[in-house]
């Protein structure tokens, strides 16, 4: 492929890219959360053992990828919502634990059932052969990007 080609590719690829990030992925309140209040709660729940007395603000900082203080704003937005609750960790007093409440395990739960009949719309409009295949290309596109983040010594 020649470098003209190639650029016309990236330019359809990038426009492609808007598009699909404007139409699919806009975001929307959920329950009246914003989604990266949900993208918090969804990782809190499914980092935390059943047993677990919650989880540190730092952890979850580490989790998602942002900051502390960016966590600490979420928290304080998810807790006034009545999504989570923050208790002194038993074995040190001076660290934050936090944990989900059951209002928020039912509300991710219920996202996540209506997701999946998103998908399961999304796969009979495409149908099976071309589902397999947005899947396989998504899964390859993933791949070249933690491929390139690992060669660029990001985490």
């Amino acid at each position: 492929m020649d470098k003209n080609e190639a650029r016309f590719l990236a330019q359809e690829m990038a426009r492609t890219m808007g598009q699909l990030k404007r139409v699919a992925m806009r975001p929307s309140p959920w329950h009246g959360i914003k989604p990266s209040e949900f993208m918090l709660l969804q990782t809190l729940i499914h980092a935390l053992a059943p047993d677990a007395k919650g989880m540190k603000v730092s952890d979850l900082s580490n989790e998602l990828q942002i900051t502390p203080a960016g966590v600490t704003h979420t928290l304080n937005s998810l807790e006034e919502g009545g999504y989570i609750e923050r208790l002194a960790d038993p074995s040190d007093r001076r660290i934050v634990l936090v944990r989900p409440t059951a209002k928020s395990r039912e509300m991710v739960e219920s996202m996540h059932v209506k997701h999946l009949e998103f998908l399961q719309e999304l796969i009979d409009f495409l149908g099976e052969k071309n589902s397999k295949e947005l899947i396989r290309l998504l899964t390859l596109t993933i791949d070249y990007f933690k491929e390139r983040r690992s060669r660029d010594g990001e985490k």
